[in-house]
């Protein structure tokens, strides 16, 4: 989870964050909604979010090592 007052959107896959060079100057959209729709406010709960810093969130599926087993049994199904 965020630091309190932090934004969901920083580490979501679906957010877009702009910062300028000072304070407040930040922009904040959400691409699940739309390309172009304007968060007016730091998002604390979000149905929609799902973390970026996930390995599992970039395609929805595993990334990674697997062992001979574990591809000889997602190949028999």
């Amino acid at each position: 989870m965020p630091n309190e007052g932090a934004s969901l959107c920083g580490t979501c896959i679906w957010g877009v964050v702009r910062k300028g060079y000072r304070a407040g100057e930040v922009e904040t959209f959400c691409r699940l909604v739309g390309p172009n729709a304007l968060v007016p406010f730091p998002v604390s709960e979000c149905t929609g979010y799902t973390d970026r810093r996930s390995p599992d969130s970039v395609s929805g599926r595993r990334i990674g090592f697997v062992s001979a087993d574990a591809l000889r049994e997602t190949e028999e199904n």
